[in-house]
């Protein structure tokens, strides 16, 4: 006979425990991961809109979706752990003039790479270029949403970094190298006065002796003229200038076409960027003329498509992804050194001249 099994009776004056109930787990405060996780949207972008509402970096569309999860799951914000994370975003910057410009994403590609293997995210700011626009991102910049920068600015001056420098953010300037060693701004360069005037030197050595150059005259456009005017003094021959109203395809194109209507003396043209080149290219075979038969043609950038035009263009090369890769690591380097100061370094970049057919 079996026997029937003991329970044993709850202590005197203790209630028993309801059989039909578990112990109830507390629940968890949902946090900005939760909230990333619900959106399919980075944690930067949802740590900046709940911290700092309405910013250029995150569109109105993502704004509202991260808003809306973070009400429905209930999110509050934690101000101390806020506080405590506050000297630090992990967040990266890169901002550039036009990210049409195939020579800027490429840039970006290699600035990404090292910078998410080394724990940071990245932001892009496109400024078109505009003096407002580079305003607005220095701006936003100066409110410390990422711990350091890569910026390409034409119209913002070395001296108006300056609180950002006090600020302890990192800066790379993609530029000129910098007159005074004694700021702490690091900067990346081609020598694009050089290579303008090692690309001339090379339409002279073709034995042309009319070659005219389109160029506008913000960002790098001045250095290259400048190289390319300083070789056609050294030859003895004649300027042509022809002014474009942008770096893009359309203003190389408008700006061919209004010098060819002048019927002018020109065997080669020169364009300050691939863009410019490939819309000339494009005016000049509009009148029936050839090229380089007619017309040589040459560029500066060396973007992917230069090689597939035809004829292919000659250019000037110059690694966009190895400058990327360059800046964050120096960057990173800054961060690293936790604020010591130093000098900022200039460091020059090599470039290559393309020989191809239009030239």
């Amino acid at each position: 006979m079996k026997k029937k099994s003991q329970v044993a009776a709850p202590a005197k004056g203790a209630s028993p425990a309801p059989a039909d109930k578990k112990p109830q787990m507390p629940l968890r405060r949902p946090t900005q991961r939760d909230i990333a996780a619900a959106t399919g949207l980075s944690q930067t972008a949802v740590s900046l809109v709940l911290r700092h509402g309405d910013v250029p970096a995150v569109s109105a569309d993502a704004r509202a979706r991260i808003l809306k999860a973070a009400q429905r799951l209930g999110y509050v914000p934690n101000r101390i752990a806020q506080n405590l994370q506050a000297t630090r975003s992990h967040t990266l910057a890169c901002i550039v003039p036009d990210i049409t410009n195939p020579t800027y994403p490429a840039m970006v590609r290699g600035f990404q790479a090292v910078s998410q293997a080394a724990g940071y995210d990245v932001m892009i700011f496109d400024t078109d270029a505009q003096p407002e626009r580079e305003r607005q991102a220095l701006n936003w910049l100066l409110q410390g949403h990422v711990d350091g920068v890569l910026a390409s600015f034409f119209h913002i001056a070395e001296a108006e970094l300056a609180g950002l420098v006090r600020r302890g953010t990192a800066l790379v300037l993609i530029g000129r190298p910098a007159r005074k060693t004694s700021t702490q701004i690091d900067r990346l360069y081609v020598d694009n006065a050089g290579a303008a005037r090692a690309m001339t030197q090379a339409l002279i050595a073709k034995k042309h002796r009319h070659i005219a150059m389109i160029s506008h005259p913000l960002g790098p456009g001045a250095e290259r003229c400048r190289g390319y005017r300083s070789a056609m003094k050294d030859a003895g021959l004649r300027t042509i200038d022809i002014p474009a109203d942008g770096f893009v395809q359309d203003a190389g194109m408008r700006a061919m076409a209004e010098f060819l209507a002048q019927r002018p003396l020109c065997s080669a043209v020169f364009a300050a960027n691939d863009l410019l080149a490939i819309g000339a290219m494009a005016a000049i075979r509009a009148v029936g003329l050839r090229i380089p038969q007619d017309i040589a043609v040459a560029g500066f950038d060396d973007i992917p498509a230069a090689a597939l035009m035809y004829p292919a263009l000659t250019t000037v090369h110059r690694s966009e992804p190895a400058m990327g890769r360059m800046a964050a690591d120096m960057l990173i380097a800054q961060l690293d050194a936790h604020g010591a100061e130093r000098p900022g370094r200039s460091i020059e970049l090599p470039y290559q001249l393309v020989m191809r057919d239009s030239a």
